[in-house]
């Protein structure tokens, strides 16, 4: 995967934008990214970003803000001024926050929803040396008390997948054991400190071309066409879950809805690039066009998903 390096600068005094956006941008927009450099929305970020910037002839600055699984950065956006000047750039976090946080200091509602470009379901594997080979020696296993599950964190999309395929799709409850990130996970996979991964799609594609991990499940309607060989938790005997990470690009509430169109457009443009669609073939992802409208739909159904995962599972943090 390609990495764009470097951080934005101080943000620039927004204005007002003419004529309610019509000419946007018609100054510099920053990015601010609720993650650390070289994650999944940062890496995101700066490849919409830099493309953004040639197509329109204005900086699309990447400002890193990590902290509290994307709490701090969106917290930061809530609150900026409705011009299109500042776009939070983050992931599924902001929809499963919204139930699994309760005193973030803002609510979903505090956003338009730009784009959801990107997004690649969730899953299960194992290492390709353990004896397990299928859904159903997994659920066997965990029910005979056997099974950790490694995620990138407690109240990850991962994690709250995982735990709701375990608890109530299979009413078989394992041990989670929790990552500080979704590489030092793979790597708890792979050394066998953990049975059982409970990780995007995209982290499975390396590793499952290279022979170390096979894919027991994915949490989707249909097979991952960058993984055609998992099954789906429903073609395994267990439907009743989809779920998806997403990078997203999302504006403060109240921003002209012709700057929101604008945006959304240009990204949609981005995206049906020859390169970029390569780059996003070649990191695993899933790619999505969807107008403004359908991207805010799109969102407001995803958060009562995750609203409904959160709470089935019972997991909460202050």
């Amino acid at each position: 995967m390609v990495l764009l390096a470097g951080i934005g600068a101080a943000i620039a005094a927004p204005t007002t934008c003419h004529a309610q956006g019509t000419d946007y941008p018609n100054q510099r927009v920053s990015l601010i990214v609720g993650f650390a450099v070289g994650g999944f929305a940062d890496t995101m970020a700066r490849w919409i970003a830099t493309r953004l910037g040639e197509r329109t002839g204005q900086s699309f600055v990447v400002q890193n803000m990590e902290g509290g699984g994307g709490i701090r950065a969106a917290r930061r956006v809530a609150t900026a001024p409705a011009d299109g000047t500042t776009i939070l750039v983050t992931t599924t976090s902001l929809a499963i926050n919204e139930t699994l946080v309760p005193n973030r200091g803002y609510t979903a509602a505090a956003f338009e929803a730009v784009s959801l470009p990107v997004s690649a379901p969730e899953s299960l594997s194992v290492s390709a040396k353990s004896p397990i080979k299928t859904l159903a020696d997994l659920v066997s296993d965990a029910k005979a008390g056997k099974v950790f599950m490694g995620s990138a964190g407690i109240g990850s999309g991962s994690h709250i997948a995982g735990e709701y395929f375990f608890k109530v799709l299979a009413k078989a409850p394992v041990k989670h054991i929790p990552f500080p990130g979704g590489n030092p996970a793979m790597m708890g996979l792979l050394t066998g400190d953990v049975t059982a991964l409970a990780a995007t799609a995209t982290a499975l594609v390396r590793n499952i071309k290279s022979g170390d991990v096979t894919g027991i499940g994915i949490a989707a309607a249909e097979r991952s066409p960058m993984l055609p060989s998992v099954p789906t938790f429903a073609e395994g005997g267990y439907p009743g879950l989809s779920a998806a990470s997403w990078t997203g690009f999302f504006a403060p509430a109240g921003t002209p809805e012709a700057v929101l169109t604008k945006l959304n457009s240009e990204i949609n443009a981005i995206l049906q690039e020859p390169e970029m669609a390569k780059r996003m073939e070649t990191a695993g992802l899933q790619t999505a066009i969807r107008t403004r409208a359908e991207t805010e739909k799109a969102f407001r159904a995803d958060v009562a998903n995750w609203s409904a995962l959160v709470q089935a599972v019972g997991v909460t943090q202050q």
